[in-house]
């Protein structure tokens, strides 16, 4: 049954990649499909599901800040929204039920409650994953979802443990001592080298700290979450990060194949569903109220609440613990999981198409006079040369151009850690997303002549050329790339010069060989050399 599926899955992602649609789109509908076909979820795929879940929430904490939940449109803004969603929701069911609609006519007040409760969260795995696929998870957009979805999952742990009547352990509090295991974990992370030893390490870090938050009675999600938090922002984490992905992506093909496979439905189902559907907008609209509230810009608000349009597998979760107390029927589960994968449906094309533009002019006015710090446009004064990603290939391209043409040259990255460090190192370099389109409307036209995009994601790479060719940009583009179909793409796109990590830096290794052991150092003879 496994080969069979993931044989369906890998057919019908492929399918979606082939028309522009994410792949994930395709294993969402493979479990439909195997369903149709009479195969029920199983043991090995729902615990490879939530597998997937664990190692997703792990990686998400090696890379977040965990100052970023703390700020105002975060916690304020996340928090609020479901506040809101929860009380329209139920507002909208109680009048359903007096209107004595079928299925509605039969919940208890506590009933609609909790599933509007279930309705109000939005999905972290498809939320990431778009953002990944999107190049976004480092920008403002990517930091503020992700952190926004992590205020939703605590309060959905704090939820379950109140709902179950069990309270965590009291060893619980000991938990309160795990960040004094930084150090350690750190002294062990640094010396497992670069092979299956840091895949062996990252996977006992998710699941020891998964299984130490599940012993004190606390969800094991939040375990793996802080166990990744525990070692973040360090470069072996950001290595770390990037050999678990395959692991993780793995992993989440089960996730959404299991969504498919959970429960026969049955065809009334789908027109309760259907209700749910159309409420989504409700959800999507007051994220973008919110977030605009909160200082941040139209473009930014819209792009964060399109990643959050959408129901979550957490309301699976909150009505599977319904069902076990008798608060909804064993029925309302299932229209929650249908619900949960048409909103994955829906969601997923309207991610993937740049809608903004056509709805700027309304949107726009709802932006306050006053931004966040990091939301504000950037106006580029006086430079000649950006250089977009200011990693290690970025800071090295950086320095050698700023020797040359000194204050000319502008370094951007959108991590404003990132951007901080290489400041205290004096370099010019300031917050900047290169897939911003407000960004690239605030460049004077003939100003910059070289853009160097050293972003180690290429679908961001990507989108910034899109970005640059919109904005009438006529100087060149100087872009860095992986693998062959990269460097094919981004030639298509009209980039000038394409870097590859792979080829150009063992040649550029050979030629520093040759000048440092050259004949007139060092002779060297080779058998059949003139």
């Amino acid at each position: 049954m496994i080969v069979f599926a993931l044989a369906v899955a890998c057919i019908l992602g492929f399918l979606m990649r082939f028309v522009g649609l994410p792949p994930m789109l395709g294993f969402l509908v493979a479990g439909f499909v195997l369903n149709a076909f009479g195969l029920e979820n199983t043991i090995v795929l729902e615990r490879f599901g939530n597998l997937g879940i664990l190692l997703l929430l792990f990686t998400i904490g090696l890379k977040l800040n965990i100052k970023s939940l703390f700020r105002k449109h975060v916690w304020q803004g996340g928090s609020g929204h479901m506040v809101i969603v929860v009380l329209i929701f139920s507002a909208i069911l109680f009048i359903l039920r007096y209107a004595g609609l079928n299925h509605f006519n039969e919940l208890e007040g506590i009933s609609i409650v909790v599933i509007s409760f279930a309705m109000s969260f939005s999905s972290t795995v498809f939320a990431v994953k778009v953002l990944e696929e999107k190049g976004e998870m480092q920008s403002l957009i990517g930091k503020t979802a992700v952190s926004i979805l992590i205020i939703q999952d605590i309060l959905a742990v704090i939820y379950l443990t109140f709902s179950k009547g069990t309270f965590p352990s009291y060893y619980a509090l000991l938990l309160l001592g795990f960040p004094l295991l930084r150090k350690p974990l750190l002294w062990l992370m640094n010396r497992t080298g670069h092979g299956e030893m840091m895949v062996l390490f990252g996977l006992t870090l998710a699941l020891g700290g998964a299984e130490l938050f599940n012993l004190v009675g606390i969800k094991p999600d939040l375990g793996a979450l802080a166990a990744g938090l525990i070692v973040a922002n360090t470069a072996k984490a950001d290595e770390m990060s990037k050999t678990m992905l395959n692991f993780k992506e793995f992993f989440l093909v089960a996730f959404f194949l299991s969504i498919g496979l959970t429960g026969l439905p049955e065809f009334w189902m789908f027109g309760v569903a259907l209700i749910f559907i159309i409420l989504l907008p409700i959800k999507s609209l007051l994220y973008f109220w919110i977030l605009t509230k909160f200082k941040l810009r139209a473009r930014t608000s819209f792009w964060i609440s399109l990643s959050l349009t959408n129901y979550s597998e957490f309301a699976l979760i909150v009505g599977a613990v319904a069902v076990s107390t008798a608060l909804i029927s064993p029925e309302w589960l299932v229209i929650i999981v249908i619900t949960v994968a048409l909103s994955f449906l829906i969601s997923a094309p309207l991610n993937a198409h740049l809608y903004f533009p056509i709805f700027e002019k309304y949107l726009s006015r709802f932006e306050r006079k006053k931004r966040l710090a990091d939301d504000r446009p950037i106006k580029i004064d006086g430079a000649d040369i950006l250089i977009f990603g200011m990693g290690e290939v970025g800071a090295t391209t950086y320095d050698y151009m700023a020797s040359k043409f000194g204050k000319h040259v502008i370094g951007l990255d959108a991590d404003y850690n990132i951007v901080l460090n290489h400041k205290k190192e004096r370099r010019n370099v300031i917050i900047g997303d290169a897939t911003d389109s407000g960004f690239w409307e605030n460049l004077v036209p003939g100003n910059v002549n070289l853009v160097v995009l050293s972003i180690k994601n290429h679908a961001a790479n990507k989108n910034a050329v899109i970005r640059l060719k919109h904005s009438n940009y006529t100087g060149k583009i100087a872009a860095i790339a992986h693998y062959e179909d990269e460097i094919t793409e981004l030639k298509a796109l009209g980039v000038d010069l394409v870097f590859s990590l792979y080829e150009e830096a063992g040649l550029g290794f050979a030629e520093h060989v040759c000048e440092v052991f050259g004949e007139s150092e060092y002779p060297i003879k080779l058998d059949g050399a003139k």
